[in-house]
């Protein structure tokens, strides 16, 4: 059987499981640990593989929709990358900065106007990485931060903040804002790998900085590789997403007034978590 395939049996097999189980992610607390800017301990949802320990395992954060769906549940996007990511052997936990803040969402919040900012919640990434690695059964040394949009800011924050407590082995980040770390890229320095997978359409976090970035940050020889989906928008990897659509809620800070554009793509969602899997396979070997 193709890898591709086994793979895919593995999240039915898996999500099978977690239906038999109750539907859903263990709900756990994740203190503050003097480095997140959180009034309260920080929530957190594990995705827990069916591998022996140790195992490697994953930091998820969301973006600024915030972590649940209309019902309150952990949403799609989550769910389906906690139980990839739980297919492939490593424990995953998704962070939810938001509703120890009081927040549901900062989506329709102009950016200069919002109260939480990415850089503040790389505190919770750092929270949530020295959490995990005192759990039973994870490899301290193998853990990695993916984010997505805002939380994907975040990685970025993250991943290149000086002298860290911790440190994340590598990172993921999917359509992060880029424009104001390529405006000063010469201070962009990843510490650990960093990968950007972003569509070339997106008109919510640019593609051309990111790209602008990666092209500096390589040149120097630092560890920043970016993927770019031809036709591809924000969030195209949401499988709870069904057609192309115009937000025009959130503010646009590239073309203002137009609104954002979302829309899925099935074939860049699949060819994402192939190299998400393939890159956390060579960091975490």
């Amino acid at each position: 059987m193709p890898r591709r395939s086994r793979a895919a049996l593995a999240v039915v097999l898996l999500a099978c499981a977690r239906a038999a189980a109750g539907g859903e992610p263990e709900r756990v607390v994740i203190p503050q640990a003097g480095v997140s800017t959180s009034p309260a301990p920080l929530v957190g949802y594990v995705f827990k593989p069916a591998k022996d320990a140790p195992h490697g395992a994953v930091v998820m954060l969301h973006g600024c929709g915030g972590a649940y769906d209309r019902k309150g549940r952990v949403n799609a996007r989550h769910r389906m990358w906690g139980d990839y990511l739980a297919s492939l052997g490593y424990e995953a936990v998704l962070v939810d900065s938001f509703t120890p803040r009081g927040l549901e969402e900062i989506c329709t919040t102009a950016m200069k106007a919002r109260t939480l900012k990415e850089s503040e919640r790389a505190g919770d990434a750092y929270a949530a990485l020295a959490w995990v690695s005192a759990q039973p059964g994870i490899d301290a040394q193998k853990v990695v931060l993916l984010g997505w949009s805002h939380g994907a800011g975040v990685t970025l924050a993250t991943i290149t903040r000086n002298r860290p407590p911790q440190r994340f082995r590598a990172a993921v980040a999917f359509y992060p804002g880029c424009t104001a770390h390529a405006e000063h890229a010469d201070r962009f320095h990843p510490y650990a790998p960093l990968l950007v997978l972003i569509g070339e359409s997106d008109d919510w976090t640019p593609a051309a900085p990111c790209r602008s970035l990666a092209d500096a940050v390589r040149a120097r020889g630092e560890p920043m590789s970016i993927v770019l989906y031809p036709g591809t928008y924000h969030d195209f990897d949401n499988p709870a997403l069904r057609t192309k659509r115009v937000r025009h809620e959130v503010p646009n800070g590239v073309h203002p007034g137009e609104g954002v554009t979302t829309a899925p793509n099935p074939q860049a969602r699949e060819d994402a978590k192939q190299r998400v899997a393939e890159f956390l396979g060579r960091q975490l070997q």
